[in-house]
């Protein structure tokens, strides 16, 4: 979903970024993390560093890729990185550059990241529509204060680890049976995933449309089987959307 900005200078992602864009005629859709996978910088050799630190590498990375997208000839002076009569071309055909995602769900995220740069808000996976709202009440606080506004921000969401649908609740729970590896119990299955009849998952997502999330992350468990994919498609997607 996003690409954790620790992996790579910004300068180099943003060239990468603007000639994805070009190549693609202007489908790009930017996302960016402070990131949160230890064992992952280990692995590569990169260093992990404390939450603060890696969120001002993403802020300053924000920073950095924003004006090397816009502006002819880029210059900044910043704890982490500098640019120096910087060049980026050609250009993202998106004007004024790609849309972007910050992903994160911490507070200092939100308020330092998310509230100033993001086109489209990604907290990761959050476990309950009261988690999601306290996340959104935070953010748009913080938007008061920048004097952002708010509803810029498109909000995406991922309710679910994974999602299982299935025509009745018999059939759901004979599913159920097949995919929980982890031998909780059913209730404990449905909270942590999107799991439930077609009418039962229109409920569930209702109430984040609502809220205004016109994004949602979707991993569908019985892939690369795809009669669950169509069948949300059809009694769930088109619905919703009114398609």
């Amino acid at each position: 979903m996003v690409s954790c900005v620790t992996h790579r200078n910004p300068a180099l992602l943003a060239k990468m970024a603007a000639s994805f864009d070009v190549i693609s005629n202007g489908r790009l859709e930017f996302g960016v993390g402070a990131g949160i996978g230890q064992v992952e910088h280990e692995a590569y050799g990169f260093d992990f560093f404390k939450p603060k630190i890696r969120i001002e590498h993403l802020v300053e990375s924000l920073e950095v890729i924003k004006r090397l997208w816009t502006q002819d000839t880029a210059n900044y002076q910043g704890k982490h990185y500098v640019l120096k009569d910087a060049v980026c071309l050609p250009k993202p055909v998106q004007k004024p550059y790609p849309p972007i995602t910050v992903g994160g769900s911490g507070e200092l995220v939100l308020q330092k990241a998310t509230a100033p740069f993001a086109d489209r808000l990604d907290f990761g996976y959050i476990p309950s529509v009261e988690v999601y709202k306290r996340k959104l009440e935070i953010l748009e606080k913080q938007c008061r204060k920048i004097g952002r506004d708010f509803s810029e921000i498109e909000k995406s969401c991922w309710p679910g680890a994974q999602v299982l649908i299935a025509e009745n609740k018999e059939q759901l729970r004979e599913k159920i049976i097949q995919k929980n590896v982890l031998a909780i119990s059913e209730e404990e299955f449905k909270q942590i995933n999107l799991a439930g009849t077609p009418a039962q998952i229109r409920e569930k997502l209702q109430v984040y449309v609502d809220l205004g999330v016109s994004y949602f992350m979707l991993y569908f468990a019985e892939l690369p089987r795809v009669e669950g994919l169509r069948l949300f498609a059809e009694t769930v997607m088109k619905p919703i959307s009114g398609g």
